[in-house]
């Protein structure tokens, strides 16, 4: 499908508004600052329907996780048992999360003081639980789900564990690799949440 004018407005805007929102902040930067970035008229801006930079964040953090997207989850559609979809879902948070972190990040400074960004960070963060809670729903429906976890207890749990804290705090500031940090989150479950199978004895 060719791309439209506004198409290409868009990303154009996307991309400056990635730029200057991680250099300066949310609150250091304005809608006339982004247009200006991307060559565009603050008039364009309203056009592509960003009324407020909240807004635009948000888009743009959806615009962020569509790039790969289908590559990334299409391991939890396919999962043959609840184990593997819980293993594939957890991959996949995180690897949003490494698309999108420095979004993230810029978010969820904005959320404590912009009633816009406060709602699209919530809305990112249910999205992120609503993967989770159907990954241990699976799970209960094999008998996978430890007896002594609520469903959304267990949800608030693993949903810490992914969060774009953790992956700040022990990825960007401690070197973990990504791989590392799905390996542990999976282990702490399987020591926990989720109940694996019996090996048999040999």
């Amino acid at each position: 499908m060719a791309s439209t004018k506004k198409d290409e407005t868009r990303v154009r805007l996307f991309t400056a508004a990635r730029r200057l929102l991680v250099e300066r902040g949310f609150h250091g930067v304005g809608l006339e600052d982004i247009a200006a970035a991307a060559g565009v008229s603050r008039q364009a801006v309203y056009k592509s329907h960003f009324t407020s930079k909240a807004d635009l964040l948000l888009a743009l953090v959806q615009h962020v996780h569509v790039a790969h997207l289908e590559e990334i989850i299409r391991p939890v559609r396919e999962a043959t048992s609840a184990v593997a979809m819980f293993e594939e879902t957890i991959r996949a948070i995180v690897m949003i999360e490494v698309q999108v972190h420095d979004l993230g990040m810029v978010l969820s400074a904005a959320a404590a003081t912009d009633a816009g960004a406060a709602a699209a960070f919530r809305d990112r963060m249910e999205v992120k639980r609503g993967a989770i809670r159907d990954a241990l729903k699976r799970l209960a429906s094999e008998g996978r789900l430890n007896a002594e976890w609520e469903l959304e207890r267990a949800v608030d749990m693993l949903a810490l564990l992914a969060s774009l804290e953790s992956y700040q705090q022990l990825v960007v500031e401690k070197g973990w690799t990504t791989e590392a940090l799905i390996r542990k989150i999976v282990d702490l479950a399987y020591g926990s949440i989720v109940t694996l199978p019996k090996r048999r004895k040999k």
